[in-house]
């Protein structure tokens, strides 16, 4: 449809957040006639959020359960493939994103014309973050992001990410975590999209509240690492 939003919500052990973020984007109206639609994909929640999900019948709300757990990127994937309207925007369920930013960017992606958007945490002279690792990192790798594909961004690693679904789906998109963030911008950078950036609300977690730190498994600096992998191979490597 035309005039039809696709927000995909992904989530995993989300339950003390989850129907609020979903109540959230329920009150949320577009500019008419514009109109959306909620595709959410559980990747394989064991705490509770899988049962609250299941009681979910909406016309405008279809949910998808993951039967592995591959990934964020992945599960994202997932709801690409079940969009049907002319943009689609992620949205995490842990309340950082206010989905209330959603309206601004669409009216700010047609009022310009953009293929693409990012909903940009970057504020001048002051910290969005919590942890200064956190910013630092998301600040190198945009750094380096746009040295690479002579782009002006601010913050790459952002969730918001506004984009146009015709050119979306013609993407083959390889990563299945965290670094699907620097793979799509790279995709629109390269095959020279209209883009551009408008400021959001972040407000981050903490360590207890479920933000990752150094010592897990999958910590911020493997983000990092593979984010910065997927900004070279798109480079150099793939057209």
């Amino acid at each position: 449809m035309k005039t039809k939003l696709s927000i995909i919500v992904c989530c995993r052990n989300e339950r003390a957040t989850i129907e609020q973020i979903l109540d959230k984007i329920n009150k949320l109206t577009l500019t008419r006639p514009w109109k959306k639609e909620i595709i959410i994909v559980d990747n394989c929640s064991t705490d509770g959020t899988k049962e609250i999900l299941s009681k979910i019948n909406k016309e405008d709300t279809r949910v998808i359960f993951q039967k592995k757990n591959i990934g964020k990127g992945h599960s994202l994937k997932i709801g690409f493939k079940h969009c049907t309207g002319q943009f689609v925007i992620p949205q995490d369920s842990d309340l950082e994103y206010d989905p209330a930013d959603i309206k601004n960017i669409l009216d700010f992606a047609l009022k310009n014309s953009y293929d693409f958007v990012i909903g940009t945490r970057f504020k001048k002279d002051k910290r969005f973050h919590k942890y200064w690792i956190n910013e630092f990192g998301a600040n190198v790798l945009t750094f380096l992001f746009n040295n690479l594909y002579k782009t002006n961004f601010s913050d790459v690693a952002s969730c918001y990410k506004l984009m146009k679904r015709d050119l979306l789906k013609n993407f083959k998109l390889n990563c299945n975590g965290f670094d699907l963030d620097y793979e799509l911008c790279a995709k629109f950078s390269k095959m020279k999209s209209t883009a551009g950036e408008i400021k959001i609300n972040y407000y981050p977690r903490s360590f207890q509240e479920g933000r990752k730190t150094i010592f897990k498994k999958n910590n911020i600096y493997i983000d990092g690492f593979k984010g910065l992998i997927v900004m070279i191979k798109e480079r150099f490597f793939i057209k």
